[in-house]
């Protein structure tokens, strides 16, 4: 017995550090960290991301982004049926033309940002979303002055 307690044990002190490195290089979203982020930015209605950002004020790739990450989050919240969106209801988002919408996605899709499904839609990628997170959303997110005009 005592043979087998310390065989198991030694496995799992090997396996630990294994594991400890492993959380550290796959790349995760915390999804409950980017609801709060985007709280007051996205939303979902009917089935639907609802982008809730000024978009006057606010880049189409932004926009973009908004309405993916809102698609990841709702697709695991069950509130929406896929994480992915078409280009026309990524245009009907954006509210901007086809030719607009179409570069504004090839521009995503080259800095790893955004990825075509099989069936041809586009999903925010988890590098993506990271990235915008970092380097996008706090120029999005409206200042404590703002918030409190609304």
């Amino acid at each position: 017995v005592e043979e087998v307690w310390r065989a198991v044990n030694k496995f799992f002190s090997d396996l630990l550090p294994i594991f400890r490195l492993m959380r550290h290089a796959v790349l995760t979203v915390d999804l409950v960290e980017l609801m709060k982020e985007l709280q007051g930015l996205i939303s979902f209605s009917e089935g639907k991301v609802v982008v809730l950002a000024d978009r006057r004020r606010t880049p189409d790739r932004d926009v973009i982004m908004l309405a993916l990450v809102g698609a990841y989050i709702g697709y695991r919240l069950g509130s929406l049926p896929k994480d992915s969106l078409s280009s026309a209801e990524i245009r009907q988002i954006l509210e901007k033309t086809s030719k607009i919408t179409s570069t504004r996605l090839s521009e995503l899709k080259r800095q790893g940002w955004v990825e075509r499904t099989e069936d041809g839609e586009y999903r925010a990628t988890t590098l993506g979303i990271l990235r915008f997170r970092e380097k996008r959303l706090p120029m999005i997110t409206p200042r404590p002055r703002e918030k409190a005009r609304r």
